[in-house]
């Protein structure tokens, strides 16, 4: 795992050059076989009327916010067909209950064992790998027979052992492991939704 970070030493207009050079190398090392195949799953749910549920903190968590939008809207749109996609993130109200009345660790995983059901998808996301929560989430999916996606940093940690698929940005710099995986899920979603609208035209 590298910990080269953008180069400060030489002026902005350098620096900029640099953290864009590095997001770029980021990008070109992700194993688009991977990729490719969380698509084909992905397509699998929406055509079975199976749902998607997404978790992550702090970051993480607005992006998983922002993909239900992406995914629940736009693949209806193109689609046709509702997909049922849902944030863990969503509800201030149960993250505070599950956190005060049990553990902050429990915050996703207590609302997993509502959503998730054999053979739905949960993408969890996680910057260092190692968040407790998600991995808890992770944990429960696996127990109800859900697939699991981990969208990981810093080298992959701990999600990227006990996911199905792991989709690894290979840097310990959070800005960049974030930006990554925004352009994953961007990618996700617009090829999904260009799938089906091949589907649908043929």
């Amino acid at each position: 795992m590298s910990d080269i970070l953008p180069d400060t030493s030489q002026g902005t207009p350098a620096y900029v050059s640099d953290y864009l050079s590095k997001l770029t190398a980021l990008l070109a090392a992700i194993d688009t076989t991977q990729v490719a195949a969380t698509v084909e799953l992905l397509l699998d749910c929406w055509q079975n009327n199976r749902r998607l549920v997404f978790c992550g903190n702090g970051g993480s968590g607005s992006t998983s916010t922002h993909m239900v939008c992406d995914f629940q809207k736009n693949i209806w749109l193109d689609g046709g067909k509702p997909f049922e996609v849902v944030s863990l993130t969503d509800s201030p109200a149960l993250l505070l209950a599950w956190g005060n009345d049990t553990d902050f660790t429990n915050v996703f995983a207590g609302q997993a064992r509502t959503w998730l059901r054999k053979d739905d998808v949960l993408i969890a996301i996680s910057g260092s790998g190692n968040s407790q929560n998600v991995l808890e989430a992770v944990k429960v999916a696996k127990e109800v027979g859900a697939t699991t996606v981990g969208l990981c940093g810093y080298g992959g940690g701990k999600l990227a052992g006990v996911s199905d698929i792991a989709l690894v940005a290979d840097l310990r710099n959070m800005q960049l492991v974030e930006d990554v995986h925004m352009v994953l899920c961007h990618v996700l979603f617009s090829a999904l939704r260009d799938r089906i609208k091949g589907l649908l035209a043929a």
